[in-house]
């Protein structure tokens, strides 16, 4: 080497590359005034109201202590005290996104090796897709930390799997769908390796008996829903597709760049052989989880369903799709066609997103004009009967200056702030909430004073406010 040279270590350029992708992952975290994701509202209007019950200034209103659905949640409140709501759902946001897109692409490349122009364009697509703007952030977070612990377990060495433990534990923290997701994955990875390469297909029609089994006593004991329609969420690359069928071009390109690398698999191995493949067999079993599994589960202990079971098991699916298909060269016309998915698809939540924070700037100047303290109900229907993007608008607008007396969460008994009957601040009833959501609330005295805040205009493209009287409908 010459003198006055400089050596560029390989780990060096890693962390680089580690660093810029991790800043540009992160743009739709600070591109706007706000992060638009349904429930995010929720969670961190019920951050500040954690607060504030710790505090003794909400009677009615207290946290309860559990064990799962509660570590975005804590986490946002400790920031919420230090830093104010704002700094604190974007830096929470953003570290739990980065540990989401960074475990997947750990995995991926544990099992594929590092084929950056495939993984990086799908994860990415796949980190900003459904999960992540209908808010589900505890399951998005307990999902990112077991693609850790997979990452790491993967080998099946005992001392990587003893280490690795903790991992589930504070996952669990999060939410117990994603651990008992990668427990059973791993455990079907540790038989398969017991056996000889030409026996593992033969786990197979095992594992999915085991998920007919897992579907039949679910829908036994449970009152739940099933659709065959959940067979279009099999391979997770429909995550993308969240506000409007401008998306489905996202979807196309997507699924053409993975039909290509299938075919190249296939020339490569040979199918016989392929489906020996331990990954293949994985991303078999996650489409029929995915297909399965019945969407909603009702349980007694909760006043509302565990709902959207499909979308978030197909964001699992999909970056196992990416695992398996990460493994064929990345090649000619494949690079640009995934770049262009990928901007398209970022073009398209920034225009959508945009006209979700005009109309929360709207909201945020009406309850302005309301009292301090004021109970406000927000009714914001949409006509896609699935999803309601400014569902909770009026939550978020409401931290410091008055109280969402539909917030959803306390009387869910799903989450850990939780309300007794008759309190002051939120609707502890389930059939009253309902009543809320679709418009068909009639106002109780004990609810007065009480405003509303809803969209208005031929369009229902602007928000309006009116206070309510005893023996109103709201949506009237």
């Amino acid at each position: 080497m010459k003198a006055g040279s400089h050596e560029f270590h390989p780990d060096k350029c890693r962390l680089l590359l580690v660093l810029l992708f991790s800043l540009v992952i992160l743009v739709p975290c600070f591109w706007q005034k706000r992060i638009q994701a349904i429930d995010l509202s929720s969670h961190v209007y019920n951050a500040w109201l954690a607060s504030l019950s710790e505090q003794g200034k909400t009677p009615g209103v207290y946290v309860t202590r559990q064990w799962s659905n509660v570590a975005f949640d804590v986490g946002l409140e400790w920031l919420l005290v230090r830093v104010g709501p704002s700094a604190a759902q974007r830096i929470m946001v953003s570290a739990t996104v980065l540990i989401f897109f960074w475990g997947a692409i750990a995995l991926v490349a544990v099992i594929s090796g590092e084929n950056w122009w495939f993984t990086i364009p799908w994860v990415a697509v796949l980190t900003y897709g459904f999960v992540f703007h209908m808010g589900f952030f505890n399951y998005y977070l307990s999902l990112g930390i077991c693609f850790w612990y997979l990452s790491v377990a993967w080998n099946g060495k005992k001392k990587r799997l003893f280490l690795a433990a903790p991992l589930l534990l504070l996952a669990w923290t999060g939410h117990p769908l994603p651990v008992i997701w990668a427990v059973g994955l791993l455990v079907y990875v540790l038989i398969a390796r017991m056996l000889r390469p030409s026996q593992t297909a033969w786990l197979l029609a095992p594992g999915i008996v085991l998920l007919i089994g897992i579907r039949e006593i679910l829908m036994k004991f449970f009152a739940g829903l099933w659709s065959w329609k959940q067979v279009y969420f099999a391979i997770g690359i429909n995550q993308p597709v969240f506000f409007n069928p401008r998306y489905i071009p996202v979807f196309a390109l997507f699924l053409l760049v993975g039909l290509i690398n299938f075919r190249t698999l296939i020339k490569r191995h040979g199918i016989s052989s392929l489906m020996t493949s331990v990954p293949l067999q994985l991303c078999i079993l996650n489409a029929a989880a995915v297909s399965l599994l019945p969407n909603v589960i009702e349980s007694s202990r909760y006043a509302i369903p565990f709902s959207y079971i499909t979308d978030r098991l197909s964001l699992a699916a999909g970056v196992i799709v990416c695992m398996f298909l990460a493994a064929a060269p990345t090649k000619g016309l494949q690079k640009p066609i995934l770049g262009l998915a990928c901007m398209v698809s970022f073009y398209l939540v920034f225009m959508d997103t945009s006209k979700l924070n005009a109309l929360e700037d709207g909201v945020d100047r009406l309850v302005a004009q309301l009292p301090a303290g004021a109970r406000v109900l927000g009714y914001f229907p949409t006509r896609n009967r699935r999803i309601s993007p400014a569902l909770h608008s009026l939550d978020r607008a409401c931290i410091g200056h008055c109280f969402s007396y539909g917030n959803y969460e306390p009387m869910s008994r799903q989450f850990r702030v939780r309300a007794v009957p008759g309190n002051s601040f939120v609707i502890a009833d389930f059939e009253d909430e309902h009543a809320v959501d679709i418009g068909k609330y009639v106002v109780q005295q004990r609810d007065v004073p009480v405003y509303l805040i809803y969209l208005c205009g031929q369009m229902r493209d602007h928000v309006c406010s009116k206070p309510l009287q005893a023996g109103e409908i709201i949506a009237q």
